[in-house]
């Protein structure tokens, strides 16, 4: 089953828009024998797939592939080690890259590639090909999202079929995406607002703010809290400010250790107080952040948190934190509790994402 709050419709309309990205239908059908390639380009990771549409214009998943990103000089190595045994003729392809894409060309912030949409298509002999920021690649999955692949937080009461969509996606960074309706579809758009400023909405979270202040030396971005390195950003304020003390025993954890791992398990497990409160205040905050985000881009088709972190702490998140921070918008919180709240659950959905981008570019004229 499709969750489609944000139906695509069943014809076919492809759009071109500023930026250059496109979106294919939400049924997914184009003539059978294409074989599209898409990626979700990390820092760490690197994972592409085939889809090749079978006799009724479906696409079918015919091979994924897994790399690490750092141990490549580029992009089109990967892809080429990739390719080097397939005998095929690739019909389009897209990837998902984390960095902004302009005209066609990228730097990724945590490697050192700079990506050229024409010199990849040469490279590669492959015409229709289309670089697009990675959390554009997510928000372009949200129409073929399904039951299974969605925790869902709050079921709102969306008015009608349709509206426009938002992704806040925390992980090493806080990504963003959303997705408007032209003439009854949707197009995604790329968005950087996760460098926004934070604003807090509880005294503790003041003080959280001009603890970071201090800390960075400027001015303090919602990245700077919701992400993974966010996570210990208010562990740290939490421990150096005494609202809650470090047992020794979990100071031993940190080491080789991932820091927000062992917080984020800890405040699961309720092993301590201080992992605890620092779960608790991500959640509120996140809550709060996301039901801006319902009323800058008026997403009342859904909001949909993606990204590593979510997942991984979905049980904290169903606990009513973040819903609080969520409906709390004053005089606006109606539009936001009409608003469902999901979690995307689905690791694959960038993937997805580039796929759908790459089909419509074979609608291109």
């Amino acid at each position: 089953m499709v969750i489609n709050p944000c139906a695509w419709g069943d014809e076919k309309l492809i759009v071109s828009v500023r930026g250059g990205y496109y979106s294919s239908a939400q049924t997914g059908k184009t003539k059978g024998g294409n074989m599209i390639l898409a990626g979700d380009v990390g820092g760490t990771k690197t994972r592409l797939a085939l889809y090749k549409t079978d006799a009724q214009g479906e696409w079918r998943q015919e091979a994924l592939e897994q790399f690490r990103s750092a141990d490549a000089p580029g992009l089109s190595a990967i892809l080429k080690q990739f390719l080097k045994e397939r005998k095929i003729e690739i019909s389009a392809a897209c990837f998902g890259i984390p960095g902004p894409v302009v005209d066609g060309m990228v730097k990724t912030p945590n490697l050192p590639w700079l990506l050229s949409e024409r010199e990849l298509s040469q490279e590669l002999g492959i015409k229709k090909l289309k670089l697009v920021n990675d959390l554009v690649a997510t928000t372009a999955s949200v129409p073929s999202l399904t039951v299974e692949g969605l925790i869902s937080v709050h079921p709102g009461n969306p008015r009608g079929n349709g509206g426009t969509c938002a992704v806040l996606a925390p992980g090493t960074g806080t990504g963003q995406g959303y997705l408007c309706q032209v003439g009854g579809r949707h197009i995604p758009f790329a968005s950087e607002g996760g460098h926004t400023n934070f604003a807090p909405t509880t005294e503790l979270e003041d003080e959280l703010l001009v603890y970071l202040r201090a800390k960075i030396q400027g001015r303090v971005s919602v990245e700077r809290i919701l992400c993974g390195p966010g996570l210990v950003n208010i562990y740290e304020f939490l421990k150096h400010t005494g609202i809650a003390p470090e047992p020794e025993e979990l100071a031993r954890r940190f080491g080789s250790t991932d820091a927000a791992a062992v917080i984020s398990a800890a405040g699961m497990a309720d092993e301590y107080e201080i992992c605890v409160k620092a779960l608790d205040i991500f959640a509120h905050i996140l809550g709060s952040y996301a039901g801006d985000l319902v009323l800058t881009y008026m997403a009342t088709g859904g909001l949909y948190l993606g990204g590593g972190v979510p997942p991984k702490i979905a049980p904290k998140l169903l606990t009513g934190t973040l819903l609080s921070g969520y409906l709390n918008k004053g005089r606006l919180s109606d539009v936001v509790n009409s608003t469902p709240l999901y979690i995307i659950k689905d690791d694959h959905a960038a993937l997805v994402g580039a796929r759908s981008i790459a089909s419509s570019l074979l609608e291109e004229h």
